[in-house]
């Protein structure tokens, strides 16, 4: 039996699903909360906001039933628009099947013969990628561009952009001495490190772990001759099955072509930690990404009232992003058309608030330079512009970035930097700029709608394909 928390979530999603289906008779709205812009209603954008990030979806962790309910969720919307179901067994909802790993003990470093570390003293991790990690120490000075793959890369200092770029070049893990404050280092060392979730059927690409060093530590290191074996070791119980969910609808096009446009989000955050400072526990990702998920909806049901689009339209929204991305990674090994077919996909993140480093009322592409796609919808009057925080690199951040390597044109559309509330419980509902939000959907309806029913196909700029 589920706990009786969850159980009250389950019947609240169906609540909300039956009111979602009945929303269409109901009577005009006459509360400035339920203004109109371009078809997008703020009244509809705040409820399905309300319902995602609230307490009864309990952060919607990755890989949890609250994932599951959130897919469900999004999955009759879909099905009450009357689309095609993309999911697993003829529904909307892809189920996609996982192995997690769980540590029985904390980990320990070894370096070459003589060198033994221990967690929380020397080092302290979030996650792992593998229970036994092992490479050459490969000391990065300045540029990733000579990283060598399966190396164990060691930062003396931390710099997001560098390191974003040695994540990219594959190695096995990367040693780092990060800007923990003491607070967030005994934090960090009281826990013990998480695994990544591994698919099913599907070759593991895991991102490197990142190893937090001391002070001390780094400087030992930096000692250490290249080349100098490297071992994470961590103890393990025995493999457990997981699952993640993706919401998958398909508004079929006309066209023989059989080419197809991707719009996207992603569903999960962080769910419920109970080690977390403050008396909330619950990280609702009312920004990240509910606010995605929402603009899906939305754009789903914006465009459904038309006539059938030329292009096929596939409306997904991930599950696991926060854990490297699974749900994408499922969904582009198994996708509901060949991949040369998905002319373009266009992701949603974080588009709750406005950003303060571009005009009012505009939006941003990440990677707008790297192909033409941002350009030209801009010209069909998307407001989007030029990434303002390059040094973020965002582009290689979010779910878009799985399909743009497997040579997608694919990119996110946002409104907002990693403001303080990232990552934390604070990132709820009330925060949200929902005038903004609503139009911020709005000015996306018209173009996204001529890139259904056009010839034109996107493409990378020369040297910029991922």
């Amino acid at each position: 039996m589920l706990p009786a928390m969850r159980r009250h979530a389950h019947r609240y999603a169906v609540l909300l699903v039956v009111l979602a289906g009945c929303a269409d008779h109901a009577g005009p709205q006459t509360s400035p909360n339920a203004a109109s812009r371009g078809g997008i209603r703020e009244a509809s954008v705040r409820a399905h906001l309300e319902f995602l990030a609230s307490d009864a979806l309990n952060g919607r962790a990755s890989g949890s039933r609250d994932e599951q309910i959130a897919a469900e969720y999004v999955g009759a919307q879909f099905r009450r628009l009357g689309f095609k179901p993309g999911g697993t067994a003829g529904s909307f909802v892809q189920t996609v099947e996982m192995t997690r790993l769980t540590a029985t003990a904390k980990p320990s470093i070894a370096i070459g013969s003589a060198v033994k570390w221990t967690y929380g003293k020397e080092f302290v991790a979030g996650n792992l990628s593998a229970p036994s990690i092992s490479g050459p120490l490969y000391r990065v000075q300045g540029s990733a561009a000579s990283v060598p793959r399966g190396s164990v890369a060691f930062m003396a200092e931390e710099n997001q952009d560098l390191m974003a770029q040695v994540v990219l070049a594959g190695p096995r893990a990367i040693l780092v001495r990060r800007n923990l404050t003491p607070a967030q280092w005994d934090a960090q060392a009281a826990r013990t490190p998480t695994f990544a979730l591994v698919i099913t059927g599907v070759p593991s690409g895991s991102r490197p772990a990142v190893i937090s060093l001391s002070a001390d530590a780094a400087t030992a290191l930096a000692a250490v001759p290249a080349g100098t074996d490297v071992r994470i070791e961590t103890p393990v119980g025995d493999p457990q099955k997981a699952y993640t969910y993706n919401a998958v609808g398909i508004l079929q096009g006309t066209s023989p072509s059989g080419e197809a446009i991707l719009i996207t989000s992603h569903l999960d955050h962080l769910g419920r930690r109970d080690n977390a400072p403050g008396a909330d526990k619950i990280y609702n990702g009312a920004d990240d990404d509910a606010s995605g998920t929402v603009a899906v909806m939305e754009l789903a049901e914006a465009l459904a009232r038309r006539q059938a689009p030329k292009r096929t339209i596939i409306y997904t929204c991930f599950g696991s992003e926060e854990q490297g991305g699974l749900g994408a990674t499922y969904f582009i090994e198994n996708p509901p058309v060949p991949l040369e077919k998905l002319v373009a996909n266009v992701e949603f993140e974080m588009i709750g608030r406005p950003d303060p480093k571009v005009p009012a009322r505009t939006l941003w592409l990440t990677g707008f330079d790297r192909s033409d796609l941002g350009s030209t919808l801009a010209k069909r009057g998307a407001r989007l512009v030029l990434d303002p925080h390059p040094e973020m690199n965002f582009f290689q951040r979010s779910d878009n970035y799985t399909l743009a390597r497997r040579g997608v044109v694919a990119h996110t559309v946002s409104s907002y930097n990693l403001h303080t509330e990232y990552h934390t419980p604070a990132d709820d509902t009330k925060l949200v700029d929902y005038p903004h939000m609503t139009e911020a959907i709005a000015s996306m309806v018209e173009p996204l709608w001529w890139l259904a029913n056009t010839a034109f196909k996107p493409a990378w700029y020369p040297g910029k394909k991922p």
